[in-house]
């Protein structure tokens, strides 16, 4: 839900920082990676319990992640295999963050951080799922407030502060609203179409 007012709101600033890796001949491909591989790193910051310079270095990560798109419609070079590249890195990027959260949690004899590091990564990728099955059988399931815009921003803010915990609980609750959410619109988009036929 907050995705598209944060584009808008953001949109100058991605388009200058765009035009500057443009004169840098860096393609949009380029920075999808690069965004990935600061999410390894920060998966490994979490691990040795490092966490304001994970949130930070996350931060910096979800912006170029943002940029890639802009530069790729800016050079015009934009491409299916693109948006494929980035969609399956950002949810891999996601989902080993949340990892490490798992394992942060374990070691520390965390349970309760173990369940709801769990608990987010399964919910958050059923948010994605919902919304990717949907579209493969000709739906729409864009609601909810569980996007991966609202958990990036909920994940960085609780590692910055270093409730990495209450972020994850936040997590799974938001997702898991959205998961239901998005279920109950296909069945009502559904239910329509039978009643048309």
């Amino acid at each position: 839900m907050l995705t598209e007012w944060g584009r808008k709101a953001l949109k100058p600033i991605f388009e200058f920082i765009a035009s500057i890796f443009e004169k840098l001949h860096i393609t949009p491909n380029a920075i999808t990676v690069l965004a990935f591989v600061l999410s390894l790193i920060v998966a490994y910051l979490i691990i040795i319990d490092q966490l304001l310079w994970a949130g930070i270095l996350y931060f910096l990560g979800a912006g170029l992640d943002a940029i890639d798109g802009t530069l790729a419609r800016r050079v015009g070079v934009r491409s299916n295999f693109g948006a494929f590249l980035d969609s399956t890195l950002d949810r891999f990027g996601e989902s080993t963050v949340t990892g490490a959260l798992i394992v942060w949690a374990a070691l520390r004899g965390d349970m309760l951080g173990v369940f709801f590091a769990f608990t987010a990564l399964v919910t958050s990728f059923m948010v994605s799922y919902t919304r990717a099955r949907a579209e493969g059988l000709g739906y729409e399931a864009k609601v909810g407030f569980g996007s991966r815009v609202e958990r990036f921003f909920i994940m960085v803010i609780a590692l910055l502060f270093k409730q990495p915990i209450i972020g994850l609980a936040l997590i799974t609750l938001l997702a898991g609203i959205t998961t239901i959410q998005r279920i109950y619109v296909v069945w009502k988009q559904a239910k329509a179409v039978m009643t048309e036929d």
